[in-house]
């Protein structure tokens, strides 16, 4: 097999997944005419879509006063249930995450004396592992209001910021953003660790408007995983069976030409597969704070295992071999194992992902596609099965033609006629003749 760099219609093939994986690295991404109305009616003159959570943000240009950058900003998001809160922060450290974040949070609860409230929070190591979240006093960070627009639909944030230019970088400036549903008095509580919620950090330059858009290039990334292990690992490796099960004598007598497209559906299959397998790997390493479990063990034995078969394609043993029936039926079985594996982790990555009902529905119709046509084949290869057995009893039960017992050289050849050789008695002489001699003396007989 060669290697499918290589080949150029591979790459070909790849190029419109492959080039979504590298985009600019700044990006702007402009929020929504209603949202900017918003902001432009508060002085703020900067306003961008957030990547995840459906959020916004609008800020006013910064301005600095001795070693401090001052600056107000707005931010916005849908908070879908009656109880629940919005927060948006800064994090001095070296990237933008959780821990170590200074934090203005909106608490929307109805069954306390002021519904909507908003304080600020120092969200340390302490909290990401259960320990309560309580208000705090912030130099950096001042939450002015938390109120509902019914323009936008949304809850928003108000604060102003009052950043030291030697923790803080405004044009690369961490920040984070979050929604949860579960508060207690004016303690939020912990948010779900969907993948929308824990990718809700990127770093934004104050002056340009851009962002570092590291989420939206996770996002790709993780759509880009998603394609490429649908279209090889299960897509195409599934033809390949489908080829080795049913195109040997079945329906169709190929002459051995069935192997050749066994291997290079399995060999194209592979090698896309194991881009977007690649692709996963460096998308579970760049998440730090959070594993799928299930999804990484599951993606790693179908790459160990269909490795394994692959190889199959040098290393298998000859016909001659003594186990190479034990080895079809080991290779037979595992690869059967692998297409069961292969679905239930695509529905797996589908379900952490959250997508939308379009990804489930397209595999779905992959499967019910192949489970058709492997059906139609197989009922075909029975049938055509059986109608050869019985052509061949109906010849043995059919009675002998006349001569049919005899040799063709028998039928066609007559043997030459040989002459029979009859013996007779000679004829006897007249008694008068027999009593004479040749002297003339007659002997004498007795009767």
């Amino acid at each position: 097999m060669y290697s499918s760099w290589k080949n150029p219609i591979i790459f070909l093939s790849l190029f419109p997944f492959l080039s979504t994986i590298f985009p600019l690295a700044l990006a702007f991404h402009p929020c929504t005419d209603k949202f900017h109305e918003l902001a432009k009616a508060r002085s703020l003159s900067h306003c961008q879509k957030l990547s995840t959570l459906g959020a916004e943000l609008g800020w006013s240009d910064p301005s600095s006063s001795g070693n401090r950058h001052l600056l107000r900003i707005l931010v916005g998001a849908v908070l879908a249930e009656d109880m629940g809160w919005l927060a948006w922060g800064v994090n001095p450290g070296p990237q933008p995450e959780m821990v170590g974040t200074r934090a203005a949070i909106g608490i929307k609860d109805p069954s306390s004396k002021t519904s909507l409230v908003c304080k600020t929070y120092n969200v340390t190591y302490e909290t990401r592992i259960g320990c309560r979240l309580q208000p705090s006093v912030l130099e950096e960070v001042q939450c002015t209001s938390f109120e509902y627009n019914d323009l936008t639909g949304y809850h928003m944030v108000s604060a102003s910021l009052n950043l030291s230019s030697a923790d803080y970088n405004i044009s690369r400036l961490n920040m984070v953003w979050q929604i949860g549903y579960k508060v207690e008095g004016d303690e939020p509580k912990q948010h779900v660790a969907t993948l929308r919620n824990v990718d809700s950090v990127e770093m934004l330059n104050l002056v340009s408007g851009k962002s570092s858009d590291i989420a939206h290039i996770k996002i790709r990334l993780r759509k880009v995983h998603g394609i490429l292990n649908i279209l090889g690992w299960g897509t195409l490796l599934p033809v390949g069976v489908i080829i080795a099960r049913f195109f040997k004598k079945f329906p169709i007598d190929s002459n051995n030409a069935w192997y050749g497209i066994h291997v290079g559906c399995q060999s194209l299959g592979f090698a896309i597969g194991l881009v977007g397998w690649a692709i996963g790997m460096w998308l579970g390493h760049a998440s730090t704070r959070y594993v799928f479990l299930t999804h990484r063990i599951f993606a790693i034995f179908i790459f160990s295992f269909v490795t394994l078969q692959t190889m199959a394609i040098w290393f298998r043993p000859k016909p001659e071999d003594d186990f190479r029936k034990v080895w079809n039926i080991y290779h037979h079985f595992l690869g059967y194992a692998l297409l069961a594996v292969i679905f239930a982790n695509i529905f797996e990555g589908i379900r952490i992902l959250k997508a939308e009902d379009i990804w489930r529905r397209a595999v779905i119709g992959i499967l019910v596609a192949l489970a058709t046509i492997t059906l139609v084949l197989e009922a075909y290869t029975w049938k055509k099965f059986f109608d050869s057995q019985k052509n061949n009893e109906m010849k043995k039960s059919e009675p002998p033609l006349p001569n049919s017992s005899k040799k063709p050289e028998e039928e066609h050849h007559q043997p030459e006629f040989q002459p029979t050789l009859v013996t007779t008695r000679p004829t006897q002489r007249p008694i008068a003749d027999l009593q004479r001699d040749h002297q003339g003396h007659v002997p004498l007989y007795m009767d």
